[in-house]
């Protein structure tokens, strides 16, 4: 459930997020989305579908501000392939060529949140939180990726397997970090609120996991003591207890599951829990024919 809201939250905050690194962002995209074509224009693929229609409205954004004061037009589409279950952007060649190969702007944010539109993901499994990056092995996405994680005090674990290459952010401050510097704040308030929630529920697992062991404990001992008190009747030894220990062992017939604690302050004179096992240790003793009290 948790990551499933988050995810939600993700998606929908970085599709309404205003256009204001638009070439950044894009240059983001492209890096590390599969590409074809050549010519004209370029099909760019990716399936998720809330990415490509980011792209369609950071274009939008270029056309209203004139990339880099020379380029009038990104005339941009949206082609869906629901048999493959993939979004195609189409983007001009010139205005791929020149937004693909552009260096990040480090420490803005723009470009790296592109990436992870592109290729990344938050996850939340059982223990942990990981934010991962997947990008095709060989390309010059990753070494750039590599940088800008790296500028923001972030050092990503890399494993190449088969055709692609992760770089993998196993440390939480650093997932909320690296999302608020992408502009995702709201997604990151959200990790953190529930980081906390899973640190409350841990916390209290643990102490109900703790009172249920202590709990299985006492009625354990408790279930060892009341054979000694049948032990008593069936050898006839209650005639050889002292009255306090002949007190502790009748109390323990009439209270089956009080804690040692408990049997002590219920006896005529209260005594602690130590010396409550001292008796018990004594009546031991005595169904052991090791003495006689």
């Amino acid at each position: 459930m948790d990551m499933r809201k988050i995810n939600t939250a993700l998606w929908d905050e970085l599709l309404g997020m205003p256009v204001t690194e638009a070439s950044e962002e894009l240059s983001g995209f492209l890096a590390v989305l599969p590409a074809y074509g050549s010519g004209g224009s370029v099909m760019v693929d990716t399936r998720r579908l809330v990415v490509a229609h980011r792209m369609l409205k950071l274009c939008k954004g270029l056309n209203e501000r004139q990339f880099n004061g020379k380029m009038a037009s990104v005339g941009c589409s949206l082609h869906l392939d629901k048999e493959k279950g993939r979004a195609l952007f189409r983007i001009p060649g010139g205005a791929y060529g020149e937004l693909a190969g552009a260096v990040p702007a480090r420490k803005k944010g723009g470009w790296l949140r592109g990436a992870f539109g592109g290729c990344g993901a938050v996850y939340l499994p059982q223990q942990g939180y990981y934010m991962a990056f997947r990008t095709q092995s060989g390309s010059g996405c990753g070494a750039a990726l590599d940088a800008e994680l790296r500028s923001m005090g972030l050092v990503p674990r890399v494993r190449t397997n088969g055709e692609k290459t992760e770089y993998v952010i196993r440390d939480f401050e650093g997932i909320a970090t690296s999302l608020a510097a992408m502009g995702l704040v709201k997604t990151s308030l959200l990790l953190e609120e529930t980081a906390m929630l899973r640190s409350v529920k841990g916390i209290v697992n643990k102490r109900v996991n703790c009172d249920s062991a202590n709990i299985e404990k006492s009625l354990v001992a408790a279930r060892a003591q009341m054979e000694l008190v049948d032990a008593l009747d069936k050898y006839r030894l209650w005639r050889m207890l002292s009255p306090d220990v002949a007190e502790l062992a009748a109390l323990r017939r009439a209270n089956p599951s009080a804690s040692l604690s408990e049997l002590g302050q219920i006896m005529s004179k209260p005594v602690s829990k130590s010396t409550v096992k001292y008796r018990w240790r004594k009546l031991e003793s005595l169904i052991e024919g090791e003495e006689y009290i």
